[in-house]
């Protein structure tokens, strides 16, 4: 139901986090899809590691950087989800995101975009400032 695109490249320092956070997720049918813009870290030692041990999960590598915008758009011509999410190589979210994102665009089917609150962290993981909801006419 939900394809989550991972564009990477050289995210090896938060990216194993990441994809645990993803694949910890209260709300389980997803495919996962990482794109490998020709990194030159751990990135595709880890990323081959969590292939091997869920099927949910795809990695294809680029065999050379491709520009920013080339990943990203990569990663939506290979989602089939009914739904997509980008998450970032240090874009960690809570066991419950995907399913209260889901729950959200189900109740208001002409929504296009379900957002949680945001919690910036630093690179040791400690929390910094906390940010604000999206507010509008239609943001609930």
């Amino acid at each position: 139901m939900v394809s989550i695109g991972v564009p990477v490249y050289n995210g090896a320092a938060f990216l194993e986090k990441m994809l645990d956070s993803l694949l910890a997720q209260t709300f389980e049918d997803f495919e996962l899809i990482i794109s490998d813009n020709a990194s030159t870290d751990r990135t595709g030692e880890i990323a081959r590691r969590i292939v091997a041990h869920d099927a949910r999960v795809r990695y294809h590598r680029h065999p050379e950087t491709l520009s920013l915008a080339a990943n990203y758009n990569g990663l939506v011509r290979m989602a089939s989800g009914e739904f997509f999410k980008w998450a970032t190589a240090d874009d960690v979210c809570q066991p419950g995101f995907l399913e209260h994102c889901v729950a959200a665009l189900r109740e208001i089917p002409d929504a296009v975009l379900a957002y949680p609150r945001t919690q910036f962290i630093d690179q040791a993981g400690k929390p910094l400032e906390a940010t604000r909801a999206l507010r509008g006419p239609r943001a609930r």
